[in-house]
């Protein structure tokens, strides 16, 4: 015999309520939260103040949107709108359900919708200051030539971005050259010193007139895992740094750029 589901409520002599299922007592918030489920439509002296809230709770839940049944800000609805993304045959206004050309699912998880509205607007300033106007999380106080090819130009600039509102709680990871990861301000800032001490006196051994450089820094975002990603592994070892340079290059008044010795750098050299 199948068991009874009904949520059955009791009020105590004393005002306390109670929730009872096949005969066994819930917790108050679970049980409570299940008795409205089942009871949605009673009249408003019918419920205690905490059933109503709970109530109110679930209509404004049932009514918004969601990605597998967790309720997001409807502000990334307004965006993937803007995107021209259909909402013409969404279920249960959840968002995983909307599909594709081929019928498959749109977006596989919620990283993806996060990284649709992320390619946007690093290629369309006016989808950028949307973000910012609508308040998204980490688009606030965004910088659209920065933002746009995601580059640091010094220290300062990524000491600037960590303390931003939009990036103070994030994470700074850094790989090195050899690929061993370091996490946090002080341990990541202190690889990217270690990294440029130990080029700048490779270049400088290379060609000792080299009278400035630069290191600018291809940040990547990990939203979910809230982190900043900067790889400085070796992409070309193949191809030593002197190989970057010809006869002609270090010459007084020029200027190289090496852009594909380092994963998430580009470097810039000036001679004097």
């Amino acid at each position: 015999m199948a068991k009874n589901k009904n949520i059955k409520k009791v009020v105590a002599k004393n005002g306390e309520v109670r929730y009872y299922l096949n005969g066994k007592r819930l917790r108050n918030k679970s049980g409570r939260t299940k008795w409205v489920k089942q009871n949605t439509n009673l009249l408003k002296e019918n419920y205690s103040d905490k059933e109503f809230s709970s109530l109110k709770a679930l209509q404004k839940y049932n009514e918004g949107y969601k990605f597998n049944g967790k309720s997001i800000q409807f502000v990334y609805v307004q965006l993937l709108k803007k995107l021209g993304v259909p909402f013409t045959n969404i279920k249960n206004n959840d968002l995983a359900t909307i599909q594709d050309e081929t019928g498959k699912p749109r977006f596989k998880n919620f990283v993806e919708v996060l990284r649709s509205i992320d390619e946007q607007a690093k290629k369309d300033i006016k989808f950028l200051q949307f973000c910012a106007e609508v308040g998204l999380p980490n688009f606030r106080n965004r910088d659209f030539d920065t933002f746009n090819d995601n580059r640091i130009k010094n220290i300062v600039d990524l000491i600037e971005l960590l303390d931003s509102k939009s990036f103070k709680y994030y994470t700074l990871v850094v790989y090195d050259i050899q690929g061993d990861m370091a996490r946090g301000r002080v341990n990541a800032l202190l690889k990217i010193r270690d990294f440029e001490i130990f080029v700048g006196n490779k270049i400088q051994e290379i060609a000792s007139n080299s009278a400035f450089m630069r290191f600018c820094y291809n940040y990547n975002l990990d939203i979910p895992k809230r982190e900043i990603l900067i790889d400085l592994s070796d992409i070309n070892p193949d191809k030593e740094l002197q190989d970057f340079f010809t006869n002609k290059s270090s010459n007084e008044g020029n200027t190289i750029f090496i852009k594909d010795k380092y994963k998430d750098v580009e470097i810039e050299i000036n001679f004097s």
